[in-house]
């Protein structure tokens, strides 16, 4: 593979790793009702695997209405 390939395949991963993290990150917010700060939650436990669990359940959500 060339450089560039392994960049945008390495930049991609990084993107979409963050993402979960944020994705569960706003889930917990949203389940504590904004009453923890985000400054506390990011340090949690979890986040990344809710996110996701999150990401998961709605692309299969999406697929079951589809069919």
């Amino acid at each position: 593979m060339s450089f560039f390939e392994d960049f945008f395949i390495s930049a991609g991963q990084e993107i979409l790793f963050g993402s979960f993290k944020w994705i569960g990150i706003s889930i917990k917010w949203l389940f504590y009702l904004g009453k923890k700060p985000i400054s506390q939650i990011k340090n949690e436990n979890w986040n990344n695997k809710i996110g996701f669990l999150a990401l998961v359940l709605i692309i299969g959500l999406v697929i079951y209405t589809v069919k």
